[in-house]
């Protein structure tokens, strides 16, 4: 049985990746900060799903999350870097501390997660996946320290790929457009018209809806499994068509 480390995986995105690989048939190690929470999703997935609650941005989280699923299930085949947070600020507006939080987070712990993972993938000639965003691929506004992590997140995959092809490691990142999830919601539900700003955010893709987790779920199961191979270094969008415009 194939086993998989998944950080964020408590709600959303997360939530929605370390059910898709349960589903498969996958052993799962679900890392989260927020324990109640990580426990009632791992309850309601079901499968062989350990939980382990930290911070995701402290080396030693990711260290005992690889280090669980190898003496939990004989080794690790995938690793999952989910967790991240959103700054929707200015750079003027933004702090020392709101600087060093979201890159402690969204760069760090994917830094932190590759080290924990690299022996354990190496053996298993296994994938390491982040979970960008497509704003790691194009800009937004009103959000530059956020969209700069996010770009800095597809690129460690692209320069992990090259340093880790030659012992059989694929690295690839995924960017997801804008997704159905609690923190999406709410976002939304703090604007003066909730109903109009999830319209609004529905139209600006161009299929004209928002992502599912379980959608973006899919892709990532896709790029752990031997159907994707070949595949190593890409950073794929998982964004209705947003970034072909």
């Amino acid at each position: 049985m194939s086993s998989v480390v998944v950080t964020g995986a408590a709600k959303g995105i997360g939530a929605g990746i370390a059910e898709a690989f349960a589903r498969a048939g996958w052993s799962v190690v679900a890392v989260d900060r927020d324990k109640a929470p990580l426990e009632q999703t791992a309850s309601r997935i079901g499968g062989t799903v350990v939980t382990l609650a930290g911070d995701v941005a402290d080396r030693a989280t990711n260290d005992a999350a690889v280090k669980l699923a190898v003496d939990r299930f004989g080794g690790l085949d995938a690793a999952v870097g989910n967790a991240g947070v959103t700054l929707p600020k200015l750079i003027d507006e933004t702090t020392p501390e709101e600087f060093d939080r979201l890159f402690s987070i969204n760069v760090k712990a994917l830094m932190y997660l590759a080290q924990a993972a690299h022996k354990a993938l190496a053996k298993s000639k296994g994938s390491l996946t982040v979970i960008a965003s497509k704003t790691g691929l194009v800009a937004q506004r009103n959000s530059p320290i956020y969209v700069a992590t996010k770009g800095a997140a597809v690129q460690l995959a692209r320069a992990l790929a090259l340093d880790w092809a030659p012992e059989g490691i694929r690295v690839n990142a995924v960017c997801p457009g804008i997704v159905d999830t609690p923190m999406l919601k709410q976002f939304i539900d703090a604007m003066p018209d909730p109903a109009a700003s999830r319209r609004e955010h529905e139209r600006a893709q161009p299929l004209g809806r928002l992502a599912t987790p379980a959608e973006v779920a899919s892709a990532v199961l896709f790029l752990a499994t031997p159907a994707a191979g070949f595949i190593t270094g890409v950073a794929l969008p998982v964004d209705g068509g947003f970034t072909a415009e």
